[in-house]
């Protein structure tokens, strides 16, 4: 077996059989097991360790087993337009409601042209790309975003009210390629945190305060801290957008009210989503959308370097490019977290392949 700086590395159908069996064991219905499952590996072959079984696995089980997750749920829907839906997602795994929603939201889009799908009643549903690219694999423009437990201060605060809110857009371009933008509203996820507190690493300078509001290198200050919004009031603008949004458009909780993922394991999250999707074919012929976005690509691509910069890529080339190594190479899995594996696995009867 492999292994690196980051851990060793675990072949990743082992670990997707892993994480499908432990899923089931924890009560989900095998074909939810496998949405949430491929949610999260793919997070993981993509290089977001923070959204995948690296980070999530042995919470999302243990608000399962003690009842803060529906394991089972029925997504249903609350109100309709031809191009709109209103979803209630009955606290079920967010992978697995985002899933039902997501498929509403390409359908309606194919018959109207482009949808906007809002959820209400969720849980957290790991990367906004998984989301969005879903829409882009059947020839639209993608896009996913969600709102999230407090952790991060209105500007010129202390006080957490608003999350780290992430947003991600998703266009096919020629080539089999995609252009994917996933992103935080903060400098960092906080997942980034939490897995350099695991690793025992220090924060980049900028990414983080203490309680108090200082900037902090130690991950652990940053936990009962604050993350810092990206680019100042800019990030903390767009972070409440998204929570109105998601939160007070839908029906779902906002800002401190959200029930927090690593507590508060006798309520719902009761987080909100908002996806929409665009039928290209409305606009423009696919393959010549695809053919300009890929001149573009080639083109950014292209431009005279930067002093010190080696090369420019197009958001979302770097997690392909990833993607393909690990499923050469396999996932890296940090000692701390191997050891979490094998005791959960252990509890549930599923022996983790080390």
């Amino acid at each position: 077996m492999a292994a690196d700086e980051a851990g060793a590395r675990y072949p990743v159908e082992a670990l997707r059989d892993f994480t499908y069996r432990v899923f089931v064991r924890a009560g989900m219905p095998e074909a939810d097991a496998r949405i949430e499952t491929d949610s999260l590996i793919e997070a993981n072959l993509r290089g977001v360790d923070t959204h995948g079984i690296t980070r999530m696995l042995v919470i999302y089980v243990q608000r399962l087993r003690c009842g803060a997750v529906n394991p089972q749920p029925q997504p249903r829907i609350v109100s309709e337009t031809p191009s709109t839906a209103l979803i209630d997602g009955d606290n079920g795994m967010g992978a697995v409601v985002a899933n039902w929603a997501m498929r509403q939201c390409i359908r309606k889009a194919r018959e109207a042209g482009s949808a906007w799908v809002g959820v209400r009643n969720s849980n957290h549903f790991g990367t906004c790309a998984f989301w969005a690219m879903q829409a882009a694999a059947q020839d639209m423009v993608g896009f996913a975003t969600t709102n999230g437990p407090s952790n991060m201060a209105p500007w010129g605060g202390v006080t957490p009210y608003m999350s780290t809110n992430p947003l991600a857009f998703a266009v096919p371009a020629s080539g089999g390629r995609t252009v994917v933008v996933d992103m935080a509203t903060s400098v960092a996820a906080k997942g980034k945190i939490i897995l350099a507190a695991k690793k025992g690493l220090k924060l980049p300078e900028g990414w983080a305060m203490d309680k108090r509001g200082r900037p902090t290198t130690d991950p652990n200050e940053a936990i009962e801290g604050l993350v810092m919004p990206l680019g100042g009031h800019k990030g903390y603008a767009l972070s409440l957008m998204i929570d109105i949004i998601c939160g007070i458009l839908t029906g779902a909780d906002f800002g401190p009210h959200i029930g927090k993922l690593y507590g508060d394991f006798d309520r719902s999250q009761n987080l909100g989503h908002l996806f929409s999707a665009i039928d290209i074919a409305r606009w423009v012929p696919v393959e010549e959308l695809k053919a300009r976005v890929g001149q573009m690509w080639q083109e950014v691509t292209s431009v005279e370097l930067a002093e010190g910069s080696t090369r420019i890529y197009i958001p979302g080339e770097i997690e392909t490019e990833e993607t393909a190594r690990r499923l050469e190479q396999g996932i890296p899995i940090p000692p701390a977290v191997v050891k979490e594996f094998a005791d959960l696995g252990a509890e549930l009867g599923v022996p983790f392949p080390g």
